[in-house]
């Protein structure tokens, strides 16, 4: 899980950014992405859980297309 105090660091980079803010570190589950698009991230960024995703031979494009379509209908602001 992220940490609550997300949201507070999220505005305070916004609130002296002129640039979008994009969240990075630990993101790997929708959840996670959900919770940053809810404290007002402008974008998200995913490393290791899309490797991870493409499992010890690193040519599992089905694990990987299924993540990254979870973690980019995550993204809809409702």
């Amino acid at each position: 899980s992220l940490p609550q105090s997300v949201r507070g660091l999220v505005a305070a980079a916004k609130a002296e950014s002129p640039v979008p803010v994009a969240v990075g570190f630990g993101v790997s589950r929708p959840a996670h992405v959900r919770m940053l698009v809810a404290a007002g991230a402008d974008g998200v960024i995913v490393a290791s859980a899309l490797v991870d995703a493409l499992g010890p031979d690193g040519r599992d494009v089905t694990s990987l297309a299924r993540l990254v379509g979870e973690l980019r209908a995550a993204t809809k602001r409702l």
